[in-house]
């Protein structure tokens, strides 16, 4: 026994009398004298490489908790294998391959404060992800849920954002891929961008006054008074309506406001009559605008209730009505041989009317006269009504352009405007071209994105008399 041990003592002499040894507090050599300073353990040789542990593919999936960075030699693989804290990883490969790839990487995306968002990437290789995010210094592993966000799938392909604040504006977030192959695959980065709901735009810019920019060739007439002239015929210089039927009379209550002029009834005999107008001398014109308040009845099975408008110029009369606008909306009702109007498709009750004449045609315009001519399709126990009030005729088209605009903040621009103004051009955008009715009102903005509407901004329009 006592020689056994004493061979055994001297193989280990010899074993470490053959390597020359430098140790320090930091670092160990193996032949040499001078390891270098960055490593724990420095060996050289010219003769000799080192041997890691040999374990085949089952032994080395049999070890219990690896470390992340254990390094073996896979004898079923032939190749140096290491550990990466979640899989183990192969410093080899088939010639073909070149480690893992992405095939979609994330894109950026717009978020509205307080909502969710995500990113993703595919890979048909890869086996494990790692997101990470740069708040603006440097790229971090996304390793916790956290708050604002709060982070989910940050191990998976697709990282989830729960509840974004207006703080994580413009943060980049990119994905690090592991294949079975080395080396690992980074994605390229996205931004997330964080939408509030519009703030209230700035002042709107435009007249809050506007007078019309026609000529008034007649009126306004509000029939505070009875002026007019009932009989079989009357000069063209009064306000005629003949008494051949139930005539258009003067009523001094229920107007828009005060007195009016028109027929009411509950026994209709198919009634008919026209109110004519005093001539009007419209010389130098090519088109003129005849406008008033109208209030009348509606019954869904008189289909035929209307009202018509035409002229008698050059000896004869003439159907040369372009269009009919009620509260700025077409309502243009062509009948044919019979001219133009509108039909009677709703209640109304002191609704603007404009009617829109074309008299290019007409060689003496000096003494037109203009006709109003509604009509009761019907006999029957139905309260027919029609009444007539500030009657006004202008040169012109009585479409008055202006412009309304506010700073433009990217966002989608929703405009109103007082009930008989229609917007030509604009809406959806910071700026809009108006043509102006007779009322007053209030031009209304209110932007938009997709997080919402944000507070509108108003202002207050007069129109002059």
């Amino acid at each position: 026994m006592k020689i056994v041990l004493k061979k055994f003592i001297q193989l280990i002499l010899i074993f470490i009398l053959s390597f020359s040894f430098y140790t320090n507090a930091q670092n160990v050599g193996i032949n040499t004298d001078t390891p270098d300073a960055s490593a724990l353990l420095e060996l050289n040789s010219t003769t000799q490489g080192f041997l890691p542990p040999r374990l085949s593919t089952v032994e080395r999936d049999a070890i219990s908790s690896p470390a992340e960075g254990l390094i073996i030699y896979n004898t079923t693989e032939k190749c140096i294998n290491y550990y990466n804290g979640t899989i183990w990883l192969s410093l080899c490969g088939n010639i073909s391959e070149t480690g893992v790839t992405i095939d979609t990487h994330p894109q950026n995306i717009s978020v509205c404060e307080s909502d969710n968002g995500s990113f993703s990437v595919t890979s048909a290789g890869g086996i494990s992800f790692q997101w990470q995010v740069n708040t603006g210094t440097s790229w971090q592993d996304i390793t916790a849920p956290g708050t604002d966000p709060v982070y989910s799938g940050y191990s998976t392909n697709e990282l989830t954002l729960t509840g974004v604040v207006g703080s994580n504006d413009s943060w980049l977030f990119r994905c690090i891929v592991t294949g079975n192959n080395p080396p690992p695959a980074t994605s390229n980065s996205a931004t997330l961008t964080i939408l509030q709901v519009p703030g209230q735009p700035s002042v709107i810019s435009g007249p809050t006054e506007i007078c019309p920019s026609s000529t008034v060739l007649l009126g306004p007439q509000g029939f505070s008074t009875d002026i007019l002239v009932h009989g079989s015929s009357a000069p063209t210089t009064v306000w005629f309506a003949p008494d051949f039927n139930d005539p258009i009379a003067h009523s001094a209550t229920g107007g828009c406001p005060d007195g009016q002029v028109g027929y009411q009834s509950s026994w209709n005999n198919y009634w008919g009559n026209f109110l004519r107008l005093p001539e009007i001398d419209c010389t130098g014109h090519d088109e003129v605008t005849l406008s008033f308040d109208v209030s009348h009845s509606y019954f869904a099975s008189h289909t035929n209730d209307w009202c018509r408008f035409y002229v008698w110029a050059d000896g004869g009369y003439e159907h040369n009505v372009v269009s009919v606008k009620i509260n700025g909306s077409d309502v243009t009702y062509d009948s044919g041989v019979n001219g133009k109007g509108f039909k009677f498709s709703e209640v109304r009750s002191c609704d603007d009317v404009q009617v829109n004449f074309d008299i290019s045609a007409i060689s003496d315009k000096s003494n037109i006269l203009f006709y109003l001519e509604p009509s009761c399709g019907y006999n029957n126990s139905n309260s027919f009504y029609v009444w007539f009030d500030n009657i006004e005729f202008s040169a012109g088209s009585g479409s008055n352009e202006f412009t309304y605009s506010i700073t433009d903040e990217g966002y989608d621009y929703q405009w109103t405007v007082p009930a008989d103004w229609t917007i030509a051009t604009g809406q959806g955008t910071s700026s809009i071209t108006i043509n102006a009715g007779s009322l007053d009102g209030d031009v209304v903005v209110t932007p938009s994105n997709s997080c919402g509407d944000g507070p509108s901004r108003s202002l207050s329009v007069d129109v002059c008399p």
